[in-house]
């Protein structure tokens, strides 16, 4: 059943799923958490949507629209752990704000981390362009992405580091329609409580996973953690 959690504490209830879930590299959740404070703080029209996971080595949270551009870290990361033995349960996450007493407050919708591996297989779109800007720099510079994945060393040697970094697709118009249909069904979600969910997904994840099991490959090599390397949202 597709669930949605509406108006809630977004920390609050991730955490919980966090440390029934997540036994190793917990630390990850502060980055979450970190990109979770940014999204609040910016203006309404500009609240990307996240999806985040949580495994039992770690978490990860990236942002919507990257997570549809093939060649896109997001992606990639995505997509790794879906022939993993992990119990992995992941959640849609809008940010509408702050509250009051300064609580990070917003809407998450249940997701079943393989179907989304799946959906995601055929509607990602191939990556264009790169839209980079570099320290010192108060606009973006713009790449084709065959350029900048062939040429990224001599690139970066030339402008320096990047501030921000941005793929572009092929489609952009698509991209947009795909995010609005992605939207527009999760609003048909059932509405629940989350605290009853908490109590039920970890039992009806493994009953899941166990299911899936008997079709998948043995598990796989899990990336770093975050831990090491600090995510840095798009601003």
């Amino acid at each position: 059943m597709d669930l949605k959690f509406e108006n809630v504490d977004i920390e609050k209830c991730l955490r919980s799923v966090m440390e029934k879930n997540t036994k190793h590299y917990q630390s990850d959740f502060d980055f979450d958490v970190g990109t979770f404070q940014h999204i609040a703080q910016a203006p309404a029209a500009n609240k990307p949507v996240l999806y985040w996971m949580s495994r039992p080595s770690g978490t990860w949270c990236f942002m919507e629209r990257d997570l549809f551009i093939r060649d896109s870290q997001a992606f990639h990361t995505w997509q790794y752990y879906k022939d993993s033995r992990d119990t992995i349960l992941s959640y849609a996450v809008e940010i509408t704000g702050m509250s009051a007493e300064g609580h990070i407050m917003g809407n998450l919708y249940t997701q079943d981390y393989r179907e989304v591996t799946k959906h995601l297989e055929c509607a990602a779109q191939n990556a264009a362009s790169v839209s980079i800007r570099f320290e010192g720099q108060s606009e973006p510079m713009k790449f084709s992405y065959t350029d900048y994945k062939n040429n990224s060393l001599s690139i970066h040697a030339r402008f320096g580091k990047a501030e921000t970094f941005r793929l572009e697709p092929e489609d952009p118009l698509l991209l947009k329609d795909i995010l609005q249909k992605e939207k527009m069904n999760r609003q048909k979600f059932i509405t629940g409580d989350f605290e009853k969910h908490a109590d039920k997904i970890m039992t009806g994840e493994k009953i899941s996973l166990t299911r899936y099991l008997k079709e998948t490959a043995p598990a796989v090599r899990s990336p770093s953690s975050k831990s090491a390397i600090k995510e840095q949202p798009d601003r």
